[in-house]
């Protein structure tokens, strides 16, 4: 019975010894600045655009600052509404990865060039359309005396309307991006984010909210 123990602690010892190695290889290799990679700039990509089909907002939170993503995850009005508008907007939409290519200097990879292929419904026309209906609204209840709240939930609510419209007639644009991404501290990638490339994955819709 002593025996098994005495194995099992072997055992035990064996596994931490190993599990130090490990870290002390993964340490040495850190400290001697060898080009260790804990992420690719795929799964960057892969992150950022399955984020925005699932609203993910964990993935979203990096690219906050960019206008377009701060509206769809932070925009105040009904919850409902602003879901419907989610939904439509990235219902049909789809991304490919056609190619990345690393480079750099003196053999260390710390940029990356991508192309992905997005493809999504026109939005192109929903504004023009919205502006459209809103006046007609607004000239219909001018003497209506409704409060600044209702008008923004019904604004909202119209705004919504054609764009589930444009996505149910599923008009589809497909264009390829060159995305541009740089390795960080943290032995991953960071990913460039345009205004032309939110246009793009949005079909060209302009969201007045």
């Amino acid at each position: 019975m002593k025996t098994g123990k005495k194995r099992v602690r072997a055992g035990l010892a064996g596994l931490l010894t190993i599990t130090m190695l490990l870290g002390l290889v993964g340490l040495t290799l850190g400290l001697c600045g060898c080009n260790v990679t804990l992420a690719e700039p795929e799964e960057t990509l892969t992150n950022f655009f399955d984020g925005l089909k699932t609203k993910d907002e964990d993935a979203l939170v990096f690219y906050a600052e960019n206008e377009d993503i701060h509206m769809l995850i932070h925009s105040s009005g009904d919850k409902k509404q602003l879901n419907k508008l989610y939904d439509s907007v990235f219902q049909n939409f789809s991304y490919k990865i056609l190619s990345v290519d690393k480079n750099g200097e003196n053999g260390r990879e710390t940029k990356a060039t991508a192309k992905v292929e997005v493809s999504n419904a026109d939005f192109s026309k929903v504004l023009e359309q919205y502006k459209k209906t809103s006046y007609d609204y607004m000239q219909a209840n001018l003497y209506a005396g409704l409060s600044k709240k209702t008008l923004n939930a019904k604004c909202l609510e119209l705004f919504v309307k054609q764009v589930r419209k444009a996505a149910k007639k599923a008009d589809m644009n497909t264009e390829t991006l060159t995305i541009h991404l740089t390795k960080n501290e943290n032995y991953s990638w960071d990913m460039e984010l345009t205004e032309e490339m939110m246009n793009v994955i949005l079909g060209g819709l302009i969201i007045p909210l």
